[in-house]
């Protein structure tokens, strides 16, 4: 492989198109009241011969005028908030995407790489990882069971949940 040095003085490959640099990523998304459900699947080779390639992941995207966003407190993937949603083997990812100063959304979810999970590593299609969908499925009406609760508590006080 020919390498030549950028004006930074960094490397840049003659073969900047190959797929040997690229990855891929295929998302499905739901919306719900005030939340986003997404699942993802992407490809990473495996060095393990137990493993496939595949790796699913299942996030929620929770806007601030959802009741759950309130519950959020912190950095960790342990606390009430994120142990009450059923996620598969719990959260591994807990963020605060933030605009401007402002946190715009509690970005938590959980991927389908652990121990006991390698026949996932071999789902490629979304046909395949029913199983997966079925627990995104799962959080969606979780997360919008909350909201529809809230949302009726409103009306019946007139006041914001």
């Amino acid at each position: 492989m020919h390498r030549q040095r950028d004006s930074s003085g960094g490397v840049m490959s003659a073969i900047r198109g190959s797929d040997m640099y690229w990855s891929k990523r295929d998302e499905w998304k739901l919306r719900g009241k005030d939340f986003m459900i997404v699942v993802s699947r992407h490809e990473e080779s495996s060095c393990l011969s137990y493993e496939g390639d595949n790796r699913w992941c299942v996030y929620a995207y929770i806007y601030p005028k959802h009741p759950h966003f309130s519950e959020f407190s912190g950095p960790s993937c342990w606390q009430d908030a994120a142990n009450a949603m059923p996620l598969h083997g719990g959260a591994t990812l807990l963020d605060y995407p933030a605009r401007d100063g402002s946190i715009t959304s509690v970005h938590i979810g959980a991927d389908y790489n652990h121990l006991h999970d390698d026949s996932f590593t071999f789902y490629a299609t979304k046909k395949d990882a029913y199983e997966v969908f079925n627990d995104a499925g799962e959080l969606f009406d979780w997360l919008q069971a909350r909201a529809i609760q809230a949302s009726q508590i409103e009306e019946a006080t007139g006041e914001a949940a």
